[in-house]
């Protein structure tokens, strides 16, 4: 967990980053500058599971962020999301 918690940290060094841990054993993140809450969002263990993921999850906050403070996300943002491959399935 205090890996979880430095590299939400680097990825956001102008806020305070606080995760808790909820009683559906999913974490709680929040992220704040002084007194102002600038984001509350649940995380489920599966979306920290390994270092992808978690880059994932930070590229989803970073575009959201932007997105809300009337900023384009960058392209190159947007390109690495798109990392991980969709599930296929075979008939049987």
């Amino acid at each position: 967990m205090k890996q979880i918690v430095e590299t939400f940290v680097a990825a956001f060094p102008d806020c305070e980053v606080l995760l808790e841990r909820r009683p559906d054993d999913s974490l709680l993140l929040t992220l704040q500058q002084g007194e102002r809450l600038v984001l509350r969002r649940a995380l489920s263990l599966a979306q920290l599971r390994n270092r992808l993921q978690l880059d994932g999850v930070i590229g989803l906050i970073q575009r959201d962020l932007a997105i809300e403070a009337g900023q384009a996300p960058m392209l190159a943002m947007l390109q690495r999301q798109s990392r991980l491959r969709l599930p296929t399935y075979a008939l049987t």
